[in-house]
């Protein structure tokens, strides 16, 4: 039978830290809302081990992964791609954990996340795995037009006991952690902790939040307070929790009482499914994705002054909207621009594939996705029951789909990869996938 173990380190710095997601910030972190985790899913058919990390951080730099992997490849022994080290992607987290790297942070983190290993492989216990998605749309929006495509499935699933105790609840769906705006400088785990939280509450086993393709999906709030950070974890949370406690009967027993017929008859559990048995696997493969290339800085600068030139003075609508795209994409591919220069043309990403059962499958993918190549993925890989997770193993930042480069905006402008990238993250989905499920 399946061993399954799950754990939470705190991987909160101090205060003082420097914070990353805004780059407006003027300060460091002035105290703590709430502390960030690195959470653990351990996995062993007794041939295989897998563990699956996620932690409350902006993103995982290479560098970060790579460390991280090779504590947990001494103790207790998981190989490297048998590893995922992902982040949640809150932006009140730590800086020096992607980019550049600042050394004692890094090493710091590195061996925390190897502690959460750890101590989810000490006290792993037999344990079977049950699987579900619910809907969620009513805290998402496309942050690139109120219209286009956002995440409507939440994914969860409950690691459960034979006996019926919840070991872990892990969650899926895609939208940024941002309710709060880069003014606020105190460090929190954002709605994804919020949402963990609520989980551990209601089930009595660990929470656990892996985040989707969500570069272009915002969450929707009242105002930009930790009232609604509280409100949006709530929402996912409960959903989470709840859908785990109705899979809780599979291979178990549900029934009731018939008071007419004096006898207890069978309560078929239709929330999701029982996942058997088929051997964990794990696929890892390196590729190389394109980076942009574009005019000199000067022909940017001249661009630039001239929408900004046209801009101003339009009243608010279309017109001023189609101009604000290209000026907001023509400000950050200037700075994009300005960091790909003088680097190789192709940078190395790593593309994951696990299989965690019986027709149960995750793929994980490097930095910041477009909803629509997650639903890309799902639909050309075939595979139903898939969870795509996120900002998984390295922090190259945005993978942008062909299109947005002609509509121009925020992601399109700062992405440094070149427009066929996105494509070559889905090729390699897909077939990782295939290799993973055969």
């Amino acid at each position: 039978m399946l061993r399954i173990g799950a754990s939470a380190i705190d991987i909160t710095p101090p205060v003082g830290t420097a914070l990353d997601g805004y780059g407006g910030r003027t300060d460091v972190s002035l105290g703590v809302h709430d502390p960030l985790y690195a959470r653990c899913l351990y996995l062993d058919d007794g041939t295989t081990q897998l563990a699956l990390v996620v932690c409350d951080l902006i993103g995982i730099g290479s560098f970060l992964a790579q460390r991280a992997r090779e504590l947990i490849a001494e103790r207790p022994g998981i190989p490297p791609q048998n590893v995922l080290v992902a982040a949640t992607h809150t932006h009140a987290g730590p800086a020096g954990v992607r980019g550049k790297g600042e050394p004692v942070l890094v090493e710091e983190t590195a061996r925390k996340i190897a502690g959460a290993v750890r101590v989810a492989h000490r006290d792993a216990t037999e344990g079977v795995l049950k699987y579900g998605t619910t809907p969620l749309d009513s805290i998402a929006q496309n942050r690139r037009h109120p219209d286009w495509p956002i995440d409507h499935r939440l994914d969860v699933l409950a690691a459960d006991t034979p006996a019926g105790r919840n070991i872990a609840t892990i969650a899926r769906y895609a939208c940024h952690p941002t309710t709060m705006t880069g003014a606020n400088l105190e460090i929190t785990a954002e709605w994804p902790g919020e949402a963990c939280r609520l989980i551990e509450r209601i089930t009595g086993g660990r929470g656990i939040y892996f985040n989707g393709a969500c570069g272009n999906i915002n969450p929707a709030w009242i105002e930009q307070r930790f009232d609604e950070v509280y409100r949006l974890g709530s929402v996912v949370g409960a959903k989470a929790a709840a859908l785990s406690q109705e899979l809780r009967p599979l291979g178990i027993n549900h029934q009731a009482a018939n008071i007419r017929w004096d006898e207890f008859t069978d309560k078929p559990v239709t929330a999701g499914r029982l996942i058997g048995e088929a051997g964990l696997r794990a696929v890892s493969r390196t590729v190389q994705v394109p980076y942009r290339s574009g005019p000199d800085d000067e022909t940017m600068a001249a661009l630039i002054d001239a929408l900004e030139s046209e801009q101003h003075g339009l009243p608010p609508g279309e017109p001023r909207r189609r101009v604000m795209e290209r000026l907001t994409a023509a400000r950050m591919e200037r700075v994009a621009l300005a960091r790909t220069r003088g680097k190789e043309p192709m940078r190395d990403e790593e593309v994951q594939a696990f299989r965690l059962g019986d027709g149960l499958f995750a793929v994980c993918l490097p930095g910041e996705v477009f909803v629509e190549t997650q639903e890309d993925i799902r639909r050309l890989s075939g595979l139903d029951d898939l969870l795509v997770i996120t900002y998984a193993n390295d922090y190259p930042g945005y993978f942008c789909r062909p299109e947005a480069y002609e509509q121009g905006g925020y992601e399109a402008g700062v992405t440094p990869f070149a427009p066929e990238a996105d494509g070559i993250l889905i090729d390699t989905a897909v077939s990782v996938l295939k290799e993973v499920s055969a």
